[in-house]
């Protein structure tokens, strides 16, 4: 049996949530948000970017098992050569300043 993952919503200043799954090795955010913010014309469904490591979770959404993509920093950070850079980095900096102490006694 698959582990189920409890995530957390989080609403962008660019007006998108961003849900994220606070796993034993870190912050991981759902893939399809990162890809509203960073490339928003791209579709994620379709997308398969190379040298860039994701997870396949299993979380409950509207009553129903589905898998989700999820990235972890590094894999955002390894999506530069996909949206503009100045945005990656607003995003990586929104996650950290934002987020990340909301889940820091975790990874202590």
């Amino acid at each position: 049996m698959k582990k189920v993952w409890t995530f957390w919503e989080f609403d962008h200043p660019l007006g998108s949530t961003v849900r994220v799954i606070s796993t034993p090795l870190g912050l991981e955010i759902f893939a399809e948000d990162v890809f509203k913010i960073i490339a928003p014309e791209l579709n994620n469904e379709k997308i398969v970017p190379i040298n860039i490591h994701s997870q396949e979770r299993y979380v409950v959404i509207g009553e129903q098992l589905i898998i989700v993509k999820t990235l972890n920093s590094g894999g955002v950070y390894k999506l530069r050569g996909i949206g503009e850079e100045q945005v990656i980095n607003n995003f990586r900096q929104w996650t950290r300043s934002k987020i990340l102490p909301i889940f820091q006694k975790d990874f202590l």
